[in-house]
């Protein structure tokens, strides 16, 4: 199996899979519209097919291209590592922009109606505050989920079954066969 990073890589690759994304795609729409020569092109397609991005489905001569969502799934996984400091880290400054936001729209607003809009609150306070709600929230949840991930990774222990006796089967009565009379 190809690697889904050495796979995604290559510029072309990464084309391929966007054409192929909107829709499945047969070999000659490919070719047609990545204008790769039909050799280029099969290596491509086979580099992508081993990484798990693209499986094929083939009617005698053929061949149809679509996502495998397989590939993806690792890929994703990895980033997944990376996400969550992300995502904290994007959400201290959404809160940044929210309190900015709210102090243009008071600006502009004290513009259209021309009185002044006294604000109780710091505007970019509330945005930094709001980031860290967002941000503490987000950590709460991730933490929450390694703990119900480790749970579930745990083995359940199996109650003990008694034994049962088995009974011998009850013996069924033979049915007695009709004595035929012969007449002469």
């Amino acid at each position: 199996m190809t690697d889904v990073f050495s796979a995604l890589s290559d510029a072309k690759r990464r084309s391929i899979l966007e054409l192929v994304a909107s829709e499945p795609r047969t070999t000659a729409a490919l070719t047609k519209a990545t204008k790769l020569s039909a050799t280029v092109l099969e290596k491509q397609l086979k580099v992508l097919v081993s990484a798990s991005l693209l499986k094929v489905e083939t009617k005698g001569k053929t061949k149809t291209y679509s996502i495998d969502n397989s590939g993806f799934g690792e890929a994703a996984k990895w980033f997944g590592k990376f996400g969550s400091a992300f995502v904290s880290g994007q959400a201290d400054v959404l809160g940044e922009n929210l309190g900015n936001l709210i102090a243009t729209a008071a600006t502009w607003l004290e513009k259209k109606v021309g009185a002044k809009i006294d604000l109780d609150f710091d505007p970019e306070q509330v945005g930094k505050e709001l980031g860290k709600k967002l941000s503490d929230a987000k950590r709460g949840t991730a933490a929450k989920v390694k703990d119900v991930a480790k749970k579930a990774k745990k083995p359940v222990a199996k109650k003990a079954k008694k034994p049962v006796a088995k009974k011998a089967p009850a013996k069924k009565p033979v049915a007695k066969k009709p004595v035929q009379k012969t007449t002469r």
